[in-house]
């Protein structure tokens, strides 16, 4: 596991090495047991690692056997011993037990076709050092990240933002015109991120940059494909079990101290009990338990961790104590303005876990392989009451309960707001539905707050298979594009990486999608029941207890996060003459302001969480701008 940065292009090779040693340190945290580094007179490339396999002979870079290409890597290939093998019988011989070897001769061997063949989380650059040519993939599902930029002839790269413009020649510009998307969604489409020509390689995707230009297409795109020979529940169970089990074994493939994550969900505690039983010893486990008992899934964790024998370990976050520099933390290591909450504890837990173990297995992609959000209902519903519905009935009672939750009697109830919500949502294209499902702020305020509107179209990008596919699997996809890469992987990997801690999803194995791809609808959710599937196939094995309760998020309880210091630097950032502020509605931002900070119940107009979670993703925006010192486009 590491981080990988570098520069192309440049011909002063002095300048090129300082610029290239400085993005380098500042991934340091990826990496901090060694670096590594290629320097000639094309370009300059560098990594930072963290031992995990082949400890004694993993360094980087590495070589194909003609000695004519050499890679630099971040991630991990689980099969990546069968490929080796593989390689070895066709007339390939290793100097080392690493995974970094494999892939410099896998793609010798095979070309853009390797890119299918490996099985892990990975971004790589492989340097064609004869042909000059430089080929970057990145791996199925957006695991691991790399950022890049183009100007002219000269292409930089990193695994993070901020060592990225470490390179001080590339400009650090508000992309203006993707900020309504934010605002929406919480996060911008891929490759376009919100800084001007800084972009993202997308998961599934490859790019090759020769001559000085740069060619990106995709070599993985998710399908769905019902097998119509799964006919019950105990079948989906069968076919899915051996799959499975193979996952984890793979990812618990390592020569350094390994544990899991375990929450208490299904998915967590999945991952921990087929960990528990391929391991001789027990495995260690780590929880997270907060104080507020609404979030606290604590108990269940223990119950499990009870049942399977493990060494369990329990954190205890308290509430309202937010600290400058935790925040501050957060994005220096996203390197964007970053609104999902859940950053916080997911660092805290990195950071004791560190203590114990360097690599950590986590249930990240249960939900959205096996159906296990309770919005996937939601969506499924109002795509229901838009077919039997007629439009102009339905504007017309989205207009009346709009009229009805801003009577002063009625302003308490929350009820008229989720009415009112469903009916306008049953009005949209299902294309559009996905993405007003998870806004934070409407168009209405957008609009006002920056004077711009959403371009839903760069959000609504979707295969051709698409309109054959089930109403459930198109929102499951654009879960698995959108919120899994941009939201819960990016959240992993930048809390983790920041406490220099591995950590691996088994339910993001190539073959296990493959094979959840093909199940039925009414295996995956049934009523408000999601993950049936996995449900059948670990009864009995887990306490009932994981099954029974309701689903619960990660993220805290922000509006009880809130203490002074919170409050100061809201009001520091919100007022003091910066870009921000220049940027956005100052009556629109105060609004947000005051709610977020005073409203404590639910309303006929807005929720505590919508609120507080507001007020997070501005002043994440404000304090990003200030960090990263980001300018506004004099032009736009």
């Amino acid at each position: 596991m590491c981080g990988i940065c570098g520069t192309i292009g440049i011909l002063d090779k002095s300048q090129r090495e300082l610029i290239v040693q400085r993005m380098n340190d500042a991934i340091k945290h990826r990496g901090p047991d060694e670096s590594g580094w290629h320097s000639d007179e094309h370009c300059t490339l560098a990594m930072r690692r963290l031992s995990v396999i082949d400890l004694k002979e993993g360094q980087q870079p590495k070589y194909n056997n003609a000695k004519t290409s050499l890679v630099f890597f971040n991630g991990e290939i689980y099969n990546y011993k069968a490929l080796q093998k593989h390689l070895e019988e066709k007339g390939y011989t290793f100097t080392s037990n690493s995974d970094t070897e494999v892939i410099v001769n896998l793609y010798d061997a095979y070309q853009e076709r390797a890119f299918l063949m490996l099985k892990g989380m990975f971004v790589f650059c492989i340097y064609n050092i004869q042909e000059q040519s430089y080929i970057f993939a990145r791996d199925r599902f957006g695991e691991k990240p790399l950022f890049y930029h183009q100007q002219g002839t000269v292409l930089s790269f990193s695994s993070e933002i901020k060592s990225l413009l470490e390179n001080k020649q590339i400009p650090r510009i508000l992309n203006k015109n993707y900020l309504p998307y934010y605002f929406k969604a919480s996060y911008l489409p891929e490759p376009n991120t919100l800084l001007k020509e800084v972009y993202t390689l997308p998961p599934g995707a490859y790019m090759i940059f020769k001559n000085g230009e740069l060619h990106v297409a995709s070599y993985f795109v998710p399908q769905y494909k019902t097998d119509k020979n799964i006919k019950s529940l105990e079948d989906a169970a069968s076919v899915v079990k051996p799959v499975f089990e193979n996952a984890v074994k793979r990812q618990m493939i390592s020569e350094v101290p390994i544990g899991a994550f375990l929450s208490g969900g299904i998915d967590s505690s999945t991952v921990v009990a087929q960990m528990q039983l391929l391991s001789s010893k027990p495995i260690k486990t780590f929880n997270v338990k907060f104080e507020d008992a609404k979030y606290d899934e604590s108990p269940i964790a223990r119950e499990v961790a009870l049942k399977l024998g493990t060494e369990h370990h329990e954190l205890v976050i308290p509430n309202a104590e937010f600290t400058e520099d935790l925040f501050w933390e957060i994005i220096d290591h996203v390197g964007l303005p970053f609104p999902d909450s859940s950053a916080i504890p997911t660092w805290i837990i990195s950071k004791e876990i560190k203590q114990h173990v360097t690599v950590a297995l986590s249930g990240d992609g249960g939900d959205e392989l096996f159906g296990g959000y309770p919005i996937f209902d939601w969506y499924t519903k109002i795509r229901k009451t838009s077919t039997y519905l007629p439009p102009v009935l339905s504007q017309s009672l989205s207009l009346g309960l709009n009229v009805l939750k801003k009577l002063p009697l009625l302003s308490s109830m929350s009820t008229l707001r989720q009415l009112e919500r469903g009916v306008s949502l049953s009005l949209l294209d299902e294309k559009a539905l996905p993405i007003e499902l998870h806004a934070m702020f409407s168009d209405d305020v957008i609009k006002r707050l920056s004077n711009q509107s959403i371009r839903y179209s760069d959000l609504e990008l979707y295969p051709d298979a698409y309109e054959s596919w089930s109403t459930l699997r198109k929102i499951m996809y654009y879960r698995l594009k959108y919120n899994l890469p941009l939201d819960m992987l990016t959240k992993v990997d930048r809390m983790s990486m920041a406490n220099s801690l591995e950590v691996r999803a088994p339910f993001l194995d190539a073959d296990l999608f493959e094979v959840s791809s093909t199940l039925p609808d009414n295996f995956l959710r049934n009523g408000k029941t999601g993950k049936l599937v996995i449900r059948e196939m670990m009864k009995g094995v887990l306490p009932d207890s994981v099954f029974n309760h309701p689903k619960s998020g990660f993220s805290i309880p922000l509006h009880r996060y809130q203490n002074e210091t919170f409050e100061k630097l809201v009001y520091e950032l919100f007022t003091e003459n910066s870009n921000f502020t220049k940027l956005l509605n100052r009556t629109v931002l105060l609004e947000v302001m005051q709610y977020g900070l005073y409203n404590k119940t639910n309303n006929s107009m807005i929720s505590v969480y919508k609120s507080s979670h507001q007020l997070w993703s501005l002043l994440q925006l404000a304090g990003w701008m200030k960090r990263f010192n980001i300018e506004l486009d004099n032009e736009e």
